[in-house]
C-alpha cells in the first residue's frame, strides 16, 4: 500500500490536537499521580529505588506538574501530526481501530523505551513496578490512540461514497 493519497486534514488535525494533549495530560497525570498509583510506585516494600524517590521528592528542582507540562503537551501534539499522516496506512478500516493501533504503536515505542531507560536503567527500579506503570502507559495511551482516531478519523461510510464517486467519474472520462 503506497501512501500517494496521504492527505493530512488540517481541521479535523487542529481540532484533535486541541482535545488530545490535554486529555493526554489529564489522563496520564491521573493515571500516575493518583493517591493508589502512588502508594505503589513509592512503596518501599515492593523495593522501590531510593534513587527514583530522591528525584521525585528531594532532588531540586523537584518535578510538578508544571515541569510536566511540555512533555504531555508537545509529545501528543506530535503524535497526532504522526497518526495524521499515516492515517490510511494504519491497520483495520474503522477509524477507533486505527487509533488503538496507533496508541498501541505508541506504548511500544516511547513508554517501553522510558520504562526500560530511566526508570529500570538509571535508578534500579523493580520489574513489578515497572510493569505496573507499563500498564498505567498502555491504559493511558491506547485510550489516547482510541480518540485521535475516533476524533481524526473520518467515518468510513462517507469515504467509501467519495471513492465510489471517484470510480463514477474515471469511468466516464474513458
Amino acid at each position: 500500500m503506497n501512501c500517494n493519497n496521504c492527505n493530512i486534514h488540517y481541521k479535523r488535525l487542529a481540532i484533535t490536537i486541541s482535545i488530545i494533549a490535554p486529555t493526554n495530560m489529564l489522563l496520564l497525570f491521573g493515571l500516575f499521580m493518583n493517591p493508589v498509583s502512588q502508594e505503589i510506585i513509592f512503596s518501599d516494600s515492593m523495593g522501590q529505588s531510593s534513587k527514583l524517590v530522591a528525584v521525585w521528592t528531594q532532588v531540586e528542582p523537584v518535578p510538578s506538574l508544571v515541569s510536566l507540562i511540555p512533555a504531555l503537551i508537545i509529545m501528543p501534539s506530535v503524535a497526532t501530526l504522526v497518526f495524521a499522516r499515516f492515517y490510511d496506512l494504519l491497520p483495520m478500516g474503522d477509524r477507533s481501530l486505527k487509533g488503538l493501533s496507533f496508541g498501541i504503536m505508541l506504548w511500544a515505542l516511547v513508554a517501553v523505551f522510558f520504562e526500560l531507560f530511566t526508570p529500570y536503567g538509571l535508578f534500579g527500579e523493580p520489574l513489578i513496578l515497572m510493569a505496573y506503570e507499563l500498564t498505567l502507559w498502555l491504559v493511558g495511551l491506547s485510550t489516547i490512540g482510541t480518540l485521535m482516531g475516533i476524533l481524526y478519523g473520518r467515518k468510513e461510510k462517507a469515504v467509501a461514497e467519495v471513492e465510489q464517486l471517484e470510480d463514477m467519474a474515471k469511468h466516464y472520462e474513458q
